[in-house]
């Protein structure tokens, strides 16, 4: 077993070593990043048996919670750590075949992107986890200038947007320090049912904005498109797999912990299903590629959202089994969707028509991904939408079973739409070399089909992460030790 604080020290260490190593060699920053994220692979799997037994409190500074800062790292905790550096991992095998490379200023914050986002989702206080936010986004932001032109202009806008939520974020942990005395989310959580309910009200109206903004939520994601239109194919791939999925774990934690009461969770239910369906109405008359996938990935958000706040178990597994397929799914439509535009110079989906037999592995990637998202039987989307769709049913909640339905409807015809443009249209412009990104292809491609026809092969975890984060109770209980 190995300490898994090293999944947070080793990027940054390795991040502030980049200067050093492109002095010493120019290409070891990007094997930097991809050794990085492999170990951290290495350290969530040596760890996985011990954490599915029991729940890992790791105390820093020789103190005890609720003084010490501490690290929770659960079956919740431990997927989503997983999705965050397996997306950065296959990020970094892409990197290697870029027909331009980033200098060493692109993989120090590619190394801090995945470090914050990692941190999100094991820190166990209010504090680490506002630093941690800081940390993914102020590399996010400078990130998304590598790609120049209307970059800084997508890029400003998040600055924007993200300084707004941090306001209010910092409002929520200073009202809660206030009334409780400590930033220890299992210690907020157990004097909670203490703190004035208007007062409790207004903390988690701050939290949902400061968090929503990270998590993508309508009316707070509308920095979302810009940036994934106009960021590099590698950033916007990061963002779509690791930030938004440590975001809804973030907003998860802190609302399943500190306000489990139901009314909160009306809250996201409704912000949720409109983050769905507007999102896919206006992924539907998008003629950007990029966009579409941005509007499309604002939609899943939404969608995971909406199914995880009715608060069962089976639709706390559907919605976390849905956030695993989107970070899969996104990762590969953007590397390949990035490859496409490489192609043809060109992010217009009219320009992409014919290349299907020109690029044929970056557009099977595109169409297998599509598939998946679709929910095409025998890939992973089709066991997440039938859960989806089950659990809501259980739950008596018909509206939100018609949008998913609804929003399944609008998918078909705008992925569909691109497909049809790779293979059964004729090749109008003069393709440019690209990427090969065939080691990426394969390896999603495999998870996509594996959790598709044996989706056992994660029933176990989910079923586990839907109880830890379902009882506050036992969360308390296991930092806290009774105290």
């Amino acid at each position: 077993m190995v300490n898994l604080t090293l999944i947070i020290a080793v990027p940054l260490l390795a991040a502030f070593s980049m200067p050093l190593l492109k002095k010493l060699n120019n290409k070891l920053p990007e094997y930097t990043a991809l050794l990085v994220t492999a170990f951290n692979l290495f350290v969530l799997i040596s760890n996985y048996q011990s954490v599915m037994e029991s729940a890992q409190i790791i105390e820093l500074g020789g103190w005890q919670a609720p003084f010490a800062i501490n690290l929770y790292v659960g079956p919740l905790a431990l997927l989503a750590a997983f999705l965050i550096n397996g997306s950065a991992f296959i990020i970094s095998i892409y990197n290697l075949s870029q027909s331009y490379k980033f200098n060493d200023k692109f993989y120090l914050l590619f190394l801090m992107i995945t470090a914050g986002a990692s941190g999100m989702v094991l820190t166990g206080d209010l504090f680490n986890l506002f630093v941690f936010i800081e940390i993914t986004s102020i590399a996010a932001y400078s990130l998304t200038i590598f790609a120049g032109n209307n970059s800084y202009e997508a890029s400003f806008k998040y600055l924007i947007i993200g300084g707004i939520g941090s306001v209010f974020l910092l409002l929520g942990i200073g009202f809660t320090y206030s009334a409780v005395g400590s930033l220890n989310l299992a210690e907020i959580a157990a004097e909670a049912n203490l703190i004035n309910p208007v007062l409790l009200k207004t903390i988690a109206l701050l939290f949902l904005v400061g968090i929503g903004i990270e998590a993508e939520l309508f009316p707070l994601n509308f920095w979302v498109p810009d940036l994934y239109t106009e960021a590099p194919t590698a950033v916007s791939a990061i963002m779509s797999g690791s930030v938004s999925a440590a975001g809804i774990y973030a907003l998860a934690r802190v609302f399943f912990t500190l306000f489990p009461q139901q009314e909160f969770f009306s809250y996201l239910l409704i912000l949720g299903a409109l983050t769905l369906i507007i999102g896919e109405l206006i992924a539907y008359q998008q003629e950007n590629i990029k966009r579409m996938l941005a509007y499309s990935s604002l939609a899943q958000m939404g969608l995971i959202t909406a199914v995880i706040s009715l608060g069962t178990q089976a639709a706390v597994e559907a919605g976390l089994f849905q956030l695993i397929n989107h970070s899969i799914l996104k990762v590969l439509l953007f590397i390949s969707a990035g490859v496409l535009i490489s192609a043809a110079g060109s992010k217009k989906i009219d320009d992409l028509a014919g290349l299907g037999l020109k690029k044929p592995v970056a557009a099977f990637g595109f169409t297998i991904a599509a598939m998946g998202i679709l929910g095409v039987p025998l890939l992973n989307g089709f066991i997440s939408k039938f859960m989806l769709i089950n659990s809501s049913l259980s739950a008596g909640q018909l509206l939100l079973t018609a949008l998913i339905l609804l929003a399944a409807v609008i998918e078909i015809a705008y992925y569909l739409k691109v497909v049809q443009k790779l293979y059964f249209e004729d090749l109008k412009i003069e393709v440019k070399q690209t990427a090969v990104i065939t080691i990426p292809v394969i390896l999603l491609t495999v998870l996509i089909i594996g959790l598709g026809v044996y989706p056992q092969l994660i029933a176990g975890p989910l079923d586990q992460a839907a109880a830890e984060i379902l009882d506050n109770s036992r969360y308390i209980m296991t930092v806290l030790g009774g105290m």
